[in-house]
């Protein structure tokens, strides 16, 4: 094999790697919105009526942390690609994360 397919086999399973990862972080950045939703409506009551009249309620309703976590967040490009580690307090700016830690979901 030639230095140039090595380096191209390399390239490949670190991308690979990487977004292996980026899907698990993914994954529990939606478990996280979701337990933050729910404490979220316990604590404020007004907004489970968002969620049960529209199962788009993220989209609209800015306490959602799926909105300001997915929404608002950085994209998936620059997860994938960037060299920042995939961690909640590295990817998301420290207003979204005062915001999980307050209600324990972090």
């Amino acid at each position: 094999m030639t230095t140039f397919g090595i380096t191209v086999v390399f390239i490949l399973i670190v991308l690979i790697t990487r977004i292996v990862e980026y899907l698990i972080f993914i994954k529990r950045v939606s478990k996280i919105c979701s337990d933050y939703d729910w404490k979220y409506i316990d604590e404020h009551g007004y907004p489970v009526i968002d969620v049960l009249e529209d199962e788009h309620y993220y989209l609209k309703c800015e306490w959602s942390a799926y909105n300001f976590l997915f929404m608002k967040g950085p994209s998936p490009l620059e997860m994938i690609f960037g060299f920042k580690r995939l961690t909640i307090e590295s990817q998301y700016n420290e207003n979204a994360v005062n915001k999980l830690k307050k209600y324990e979901v972090i």
